[in-house]
């Protein structure tokens, strides 16, 4: 398919070959035509101007008119053309109207030139006509030469018949030349389009051939240059584009930002989150809030920053900064928004808040205790020796419940900050659990509560024995505080394992934890009785997550509202053929060896990753650094 370009090239060249064809031919038939007359024109006059002057000679050499006209005969029979004279009486032009009018304005002296006549009858010829004058220059006669010219048109006629049949049979072979020419012409310019097109469809490796003369060598050089530089820019672009949706997309904070016609231009994943958006076109898409988009609109007109906070559903809220894009002429070419989740900060704050507000309440409590047994005694108010020792007594309580609760706080702070130590080795689970309950036995006893162990045989555990007996401790305390608000209260230890495992459950059956409630249970100072004023601290169930989470263990809560409540937490198995992983040349291996005894392999540390190694044949012992 030949380009516009071709065809408007060989347009042109086809209608210029045309209109010169015809400008030549019409040219030729009507100059070469008006040339020849002429010449016929000037061998006449030659003629006339020869008959004249031998006239003039009349009256010198001879003057003898017959003889002056013998000699005009014998002219006229070596000549084309036909003389005709008037010299006194002696006469040959016919009473002819055209021959009688030239004739009149000869005798009055005029010269007459028509290369249009129709002297004689003839329908086309050239009439010369002059006086004849004697010696003085007076009038005497007058000489009229006449030639036909229809045999001029007649074989000018023919010339241009064979001219246009020429014409005819060369134009299409200069037609070909020219359609061959236009296709030369403009398979430059159609290589240069097509290049252009690919390197916009982004085929940016095309390149035009240098190696064309004048300007479309130059064209093609400037077309490759140019192919080279946009390749360069969109290569970067598209990089930069890449790198921004990476870093867009790594951003937990939202971002979106839109150009100064209000468009959509860039936008994260984690704004689209926090909105809950799925098809994204336009703005409104996006953030479904046209307030926030005004803002952006402001922005971009004022050229200021704005913040503004949005609540969303849930107790959500975003701090929402939106700063306006400047180009380097100082104009405003759009605004970005950050969309920060304040959610987390906003809860931590106010579970700063709410610790500070739990220790000042709990320190008070017992403060303000001890403070009002204090005056009256120091006043000397009270003078029985039996009430001083009841509000000793109970002073002493106080201060040991303020120190147990600043001890609780100590603790659950370095378990937090991770400056707790825990001396992690194998110990007798089963033996730690009857222990603890025979511990506990009077006292649930003197509650009425029924407290029982359910277990098997366990393999060892290993963990921290000093912690996991203050796990079960913190346990079986709230487990017998909701328990003996019941007749029938009973508290019951399980246990159970699998192949990596021990599971260890406490259960009651008091009052249970709303549902609500189950996901702050391990948070400080948390109490689902808050109107309960004794007890412990609220410090407890935290601290026992906390020393779970530091062994690497799991701890669960489950409970029913008027069934009970049952928490559980896991502990890993001790396996006596297990190694430390890590670097051979700090560790010791040891092989597997019936007659070696659990007691004679090390303690291993709990932040080492183990493994457990194939039971191998029996062998001897072998120790290798």
């Amino acid at each position: 398919m030949k380009g516009v370009y071709f065809k408007k090239v060989l347009l042109l060249m086809v209608v210029f070959m045309l209109v010169a064809n015809i400008l030549l031919l019409s040219a030729y038939s009507f100059f070469g035509k008006r040339t020849y007359l002429e010449l016929e024109i000037d061998s006449l006059q030659s003629l006339l101007d020869s008959a004249q002057k031998f006239y003039a000679l009349r009256g010198v050499s001879y003057s003898d008119v017959e003889v002056y006209t013998t000699v005009l005969m014998l002219i006229e029979s070596t000549s084309d053309a036909r003389i005709f004279y008037l010299i006194g009486a002696y006469t040959n032009i016919e009473k002819d109207e055209y021959m009688l009018g030239v004739l009149e304005k000869v005798l009055q002296g005029e010269s007459v030139s028509d290369t249009n006549s129709k002297a004689m009858g003839a329908t086309k010829s050239i009439c010369l006509a002059a006086p004849l004058r004697n010696g003085m220059q007076r009038i005497e006669g007058a000489i009229i030469l006449v030639k036909q010219t229809q045999h001029v048109d007649r074989a000018f006629d023919k010339l241009n018949s064979v001219l246009w049949i020429m014409a005819a049979f060369l134009l299409p072979p200069l037609i070909l030349i020219a359609y061959v020419g236009a296709q030369r012409l403009s398979k430059p310019m159609r290589d240069m389009t097509n290049i252009a097109i690919q390197v916009t469809n982004g085929k940016y490796n095309v390149r035009a051939n240098e190696n064309l003369n004048g300007e479309m060598g130059i064209f093609a050089r400037a077309m490759n240059r140019m192919s080279e530089e946009i390749e360069k820019t969109i290569f970067q672009l598209n990089s930069e584009k890449r790198q921004l949706g990476y870093i867009l997309t790594s951003f937990s904070d939202g971002v979106a930002a839109i150009d100064e016609m209000g468009n959509l231009t860039h936008y994260n994943p984690a704004l689209m989150r926090m909105f809950g958006s799925v098809n994204v076109s336009s703005p409104i898409d996006l953030v479904p809030d046209r307030t926030i988009w005004d803002t952006f609109y402001a922005v971009i007109d004022t050229k200021e920053q704005r913040t503004l906070q949005y609540s969303l559903p849930g107790e959500r809220m975003l701090w929402i900064s939106i700063v306006p894009v400047m180009s380097d002429d100082e104009d405003c070419i759009g605004a970005v928004g950050l969309f920060k989740d304040m959610t987390e900060i906003e809860k931590l704050e106010r579970v700063r808040r709410d610790y500070v507000a739990n220790v000042s309440h709990e320190l008070r409590t017992p403060l303000t205790a001890v403070r009002g047994l204090l005056e009256p005694l120091a006043d000397g108010m009270v003078k029985d020796d039996a009430t001083k020792q009841r509000y000793y007594s109970i002073m002493l309580k106080e201060v040991e419940r303020l120190s147990r609760l600043i001890t609780d706080t100590l603790q659950l702070s370095r378990l937090q900050s991770g400056t707790e130590y825990m001396e992690v080795k194998t110990f007798d689970i089963d033996e730690m659990l009857n222990d603890i309950v025979q511990n506990y036995r009077n006292t649930a006893v003197s509650k009425g509560i029924e407290l029982s162990l359910i277990t098997n045989k366990l393999d060892k555990v290993i963990s921290d024995a000093d912690r996991i007996e203050q796990v079960l401790i913190i346990l079986l305390d709230n487990a017998m505080r909701y328990a003996g608000q019941r007749e029938n209260g009973t508290v019951e230890i399980t246990t159970s394992e699998d192949i990596h495992d021990v599971y260890v459950s406490v259960s009651d059956n008091g009052c249970g934890i709303k549902e609500e409630d189950l996901p702050y249970i391990f948070e400080r100072f948390y109490k689902v009785d808050k109107s309960r004023k004794e007890g412990g601290t609220g410090l407890g169930l935290s601290i026992a997550k906390q020393i779970i989470d530091k062994l690497g263990e799991q701890i669960l809560v489950e409970s029913r509202v008027g069934e009970g409540t049952r928490f559980q937490f896991s502990l890993k198995k001790y396996v006596a053929n297990a190694i430390p992983l890590g670097p051979v040349e700090n560790a010791t291996v040891y092989e597997s060896d019936a007659s070696i005894s659990a007691d004679d392999v090390p303690e291993i540390n709990v932040d080492a990753h183990y493994e457990i190694i194939a039971q191998k044949k029996p062998t001897s012992r072998k120790k290798r650094k």
